[in-house]
């Protein structure tokens, strides 16, 4: 994880690759690491740059949303599965109801404002809403991608807002 950090960090004087790491990174964030991607965001916060704080948001937004994609196809591909497996066990049928009642209750919103929380990791609500998704009938495919997207760069406007704010109180 230090690593990947200090990597992104050292091209942050070559933006296509600082954008192009962050894209990257947020792929990967939604499909396998549960580490938010705020990240990717500290530097040009920190140093003020509007311009790298949009493009560095836009970035991570198309890679998380490409990543809840890819994620996408997934959880319909497996459903039947969880779906057959589960329906052995009392306990994780009963699990499986309640995740498919949560996903066809909220819908795009619930994912919408779960994806907003900064600091939220992406992984478990992109799989939850994906892999519970009553067969593809809860949740549209393009409408839960713009959900994804939007709420992406809504984080980052959360984020550059608490930053913004918080700085206001603690000059330094």
């Amino acid at each position: 994880m230090v690593d990947l950090v200090q990597i992104l960090l050292d091209s942050y004087n070559t933006p296509w690759i600082y954008m192009l790491l962050a894209f990257g990174y947020a792929i990967l964030a939604a499909i396998v690491l549960p580490i938010p991607i705020e990240i990717a965001l500290i530097k040009p916060l920190t140093d003020q740059n509007f311009g790298f704080l949009l493009g560095t948001g836009l970035a991570i937004a198309a890679g998380k949303t490409l990543g809840a994609w890819l994620i996408f196809i997934y959880g319909l591909n497996i459903e039947g599965s969880i779906k057959k497996w589960s329906a052995r066990w009392r306990v994780a049928a009963w699990t499986v109801a309640k995740a498919e009642k949560l996903v066809k209750k909220t819908g795009y919103s619930g994912l919408y404002l779960l994806l907003s929380i900064p600091g939220m990791s992406d992984t478990i609500p992109i799989y939850v809403y994906s892999v519970f998704n009553a067969e593809g009938k809860a949740l549209e495919r393009n409408m839960f991608l713009l959900a994804n997207f939007l709420a992406a760069l809504n984080r980052v406007a959360i984020l550059g807002a608490i930053w913004f704010v918080a700085k206001g109180f603690f000059p330094g």
